[in-house]
């Protein structure tokens, strides 16, 4: 799951937006979550409307993405990521233009 995490102390900072961006992994049907890890922590941030597609072993997030929420960001990062050390690496922007 990916969502604005409003318990983050950055959920906080002025002005209030819809940050940090964030993912976490249930391993019982969404009744709790763990491996939480944020992928956007951006303080002027803003992260919405999100899509999310598997492909192979990476996660594909399409996501508007303060400055310029009319624009798109595409992120990708390694599945495997979710289950490392709580420090923020490794996530991968893709522009549009490049080809995988």
């Amino acid at each position: 799951m990916v969502w604005n995490n409003g318990d983050d102390p950055l959920a906080i900072v002025k002005p209030v937006g819809r940050r940090p961006f964030t993912a976490a992994l249930s391993e019982d049907e969404g009744v709790t979550w763990k491996h939480i890890r944020n992928i956007g922590t951006d303080p002027q941030g803003w992260y919405c409307y999100t899509a999310i597609e598997f492909i192979d072993d990476h996660v594909l997030l399409a996501h508007c993405e303060y400055p310029g929420l009319n624009s798109l960001q595409i992120t990708r990062f390694p599945i495997r990521w979710l289950y490392q050390s709580s420090e923020v690496d490794n996530v991968i922007p893709v522009t549009p233009n490049e080809s995988q």
